[in-house]
Parts: structure tokens; sequence; C-alpha cells
């Protein structure tokens, strides 16, 4: 017998129906993998580096969506299991995809305003990166514009590597 939705799972399954949703889906920019609630895994799509993926994938922990900011990581959908990390996504030094994709920092969060485990301790973020904040009123697609923007910048520079 299969257990009754959570609200959050609702209002995920509801986000992934919206227009917002299926249209950076019709663009390229992500693709849903799969949804073992909370879990959540979807790809985004990278620019073209020599030797480096074309999308990566990332496994969402969703509990309480919308009302808590999601968190993700590095995925890799072949093992189930985290990216490892000479296989993340890396980025000019200094730039914001060195920051955000950071495996030294944590490997089971991104370091960004967005994601609920980043924002422990980074209070200072609230005042000055207040655009990339999650609040409850924004869905999973602003979370996947911010890492499709990273991947698709000029910052990004193709795998971490060894």
């Amino acid at each position: 017998m299969n257990s009754p939705m959570t609200p959050d799972e609702r209002a995920f399954l509801d986000h992934l129906g919206s227009g917002a949703f299926r249209s950076g889906e019709a663009r390229g920019r992500w693709r849903m993998i799969s949804v073992e609630w909370p879990k959540a895994v979807v790809t985004v799509r990278a620019a073209p580096r020599d030797g480096a993926p074309d999308e990566y994938a990332f496994q969402f922990d969703l509990a309480g969506y919308p009302n808590q900011a999601p968190t993700c990581a590095p995925w890799d959908v072949d093992t189930a299991a985290s990216l490892s990390p000479p296989d993340w996504p890396a980025g000019t030094p200094d730039s914001r995809v060195a920051h955000a994709f950071n495996p030294g920092w944590r490997k089971d969060a991104m370091y960004l305003p967005c994601d609920r485990q980043a924002l422990q301790g980074h209070d200072q973020w609230r005042t000055q990166h207040p655009s990339l904040l999650w609040s409850p009123r924004k869905d999973i697609t602003f979370f996947l514009g911010i890492l499709h923007d990273l991947l698709d910048s000029a910052s990004y520079t193709g795998r971490r590597g060894t």
C-alpha cells in the first residue's frame, strides 16, 4: 500500500508540471531523472568543455519543500552515489563557479545562498546576496536556474580533475 503524498511532495510535483520547469526542460537546460521522496535527481546542462560532460546530475533533498530551501550535491547517476570530487564542475580561480562547486567545503551541498545547508552560518548572505536567497514563494526552477547559469558561464572550466 502506498503512503499518502505529503504536502511538500505534492508541492514539488505541482512545480514539476509548471510552465517554468517544462520550459527549462524544453530548452535543454535541465531534465528530471527520478523522484524518490524526499530526494530527486535532476541533470543540468553545462557549456561544452574539453573532457567534461554535457550535463551534471544533482541529487536534491527536498524535505519541507518549498517552506525550507532545498539542498543538493553533484550525483553519479550510474552508481547512485555522490559524484567523486575530481568529477565535480570546476571554475576559474576565485570565481562564483569555483566557490559554488567546492567539495573541499562540503560534499553534500552547494556553497550557494539558495542552499539550505550553505545558508546556515552565513547570515551575511541575507544582505549580500538577497537575489540568491530561497523563499517559500520560489520553486525548484529558481535553484536549477542558478546551477545552469553557473555551468553555462565563462568561469566554468569543465571537470575539476585530479
